[in-house]
């Protein structure tokens, strides 16, 4: 089983799914990451119940996140 910053390593520049404890879901590539697991995410999209956004370039702290899938 490969460790969680490992799996990040193998996954930069691949699309990616987050969702956030506020019930919002981040899609985009993953352009980086830290030892927190504070992910970049580029060509980033909102997505939740009512509202779709192009968000660009953003840091999702580590913190927020509940689940990633690549």
């Amino acid at each position: 089983m490969a460790l969680p910053l490992e799996l990040l390593e193998q996954s930069l520049n691949r699309e990616m799914s987050l969702l956030l404890k506020d019930g919002r879901t981040i899609t985009g590539k993953l352009g980086g990451y830290d030892q927190y697991m504070n992910l970049v995410v580029e060509e980033a999209e909102e997505k939740n119940a009512d509202k779709h956004r192009k968000l660009g370039r953003v840091v999702v702290r580590g913190s927020t996140i509940v689940s990633a899938s690549f």
